[in-house]
């Protein structure tokens, strides 16, 4: 009852925050003009190591009636940051810039499961359905924390990534250069962040099968009224 209340205040307050947490993300890997581009334009941004991945989509296509689900485009630019290099001169770009986006995946499928159950409680709501409503929260309520919980483990398995491409590459080097310390000390990074990201792999499918229970249980529940 309070955020229908308070609704406009609180999406104004999320607007505001979600610009807050892209500079927490991005911080000095762009110009400012860049950032008030990808704001200005509403670009979807990822960040792995110092490389970005934008990503935008379109609205719907190909609908037959109002509504009804249907599918849309993804544009998707993978480019290096603004960062300079040791020389002072932009860092060159590089095969696979940008990585995947692997925050915006599953952000991007929570986010539209979060609206589609925040309209199911609205209307709800509006029908005087008490049930439904509370269903429709419940189904809020669960995503949202799944969210929660999966973006420190998307994170880490992130970070892993990179730390792995950037041992990688002094490993290659160090060949090159006939350094035998250093390519022993990078391959043991490597296999440290590759365990890493193993752990925060097996720890986000956890995560995704106890919310697959809870969702299934909640669904069970209300079948049963």
């Amino acid at each position: 009852d309070e955020y229908f209340l308070k609704k406009d205040e609180v999406i104004k307050t999320i607007f505001h925050s979600r610009y807050v947490n892209l500079y927490n993300l991005l911080r000095d890997h762009l110009s400012e003009e860049s950032y008030v581009s990808i704001v200005r334009n509403k670009i979807l941004v990822d960040v792995q190591g110092e490389d970005l991945l934008f990503q935008i989509f379109t609205s719907n296509i190909l609908q037959r009636n109002s509504g009804e689900e249907a599918p849309f485009f993804e544009f998707i630019q993978r480019v290096c940051s603004e960062c300079l290099g040791e020389d002072g001169c932009p860092k060159k770009l590089k095969p696979g810039c940008g990585g995947f986006g692997i925050r915006n995946f599953l952000t991007l499928f929570l986010s539209i499961e979060v609206t589609k159950a925040m309209l199911e409680a609205s209307n709800a709501k509006d029908r005087g359905d008490d049930a439904g409503y509370n269903f429709a929260q419940r189904k809020v309520d669960l995503f949202t924390e799944q969210l929660n919980e999966s973006n420190p483990l998307l994170t880490a398995i992130s970070d892993a990534m990179t730390m792995e491409g950037i041992a990688r590459d002094k490993i290659a080097a160090s060949h090159e250069e006939e350094k035998k310390e250093d390519n022993e000390k990078w391959r043991l990074v490597m296999e440290k962040e590759s365990l890493a990201k193993a752990r925060a792999n097996e720890k986000l499918m956890e995560c995704n099968a106890k919310y697959q229970r809870l969702m299934k249980e909640l669904r069970e529940s209300q079948s049963q009224k």
